[in-house]
């Protein structure tokens, strides 16, 4: 089961956002889903401060860091390049995490 725990990252403005940033993380559900299926746990990071909210929250699930797939934020090929090279040096410096690139390679597509 792909899970997408949502960052703050994601947090819109307006109407919705106290809503969304009090949903948003809910660890006994993570948890649930973690123990019932086969997992990976897939982030969206927009910004450097992001890794650090990822790190978190894996440790507190206590999750294994070779099913933890980080994804830059992005729908055009230049934003996901630019973000691609910050995260592939960060994440790999310091975590066994690794980032994802498909939306790079096969294009802005639903289910990517």
């Amino acid at each position: 089961m792909s899970i997408s725990p949502k960052l703050a990252n994601s947090t819109p403005s307006g109407p919705w956002a106290a809503q969304h940033e009090r949903l948003r993380v809910q660890p006994e559900a993570l948890l649930e889903l973690m123990a019932r299926y086969p997992y990976q746990l897939k982030f969206v990071i927009e910004k450097p401060g992001d890794l650090d909210e990822v790190r978190t929250l894996i440790g507190a699930l206590e999750a294994d860091r070779s099913r933890v797939i980080l994804m830059p934020e992005g729908t055009d090929r230049n934003r996901l390049c630019e973000r691609a090279v910050w995260l592939l040096k960060s994440a790999s410096r310091r975590d066994s995490i690794q980032p994802a690139f498909a939306r790079g390679v096969v294009g802005n597509r639903r289910g990517v």
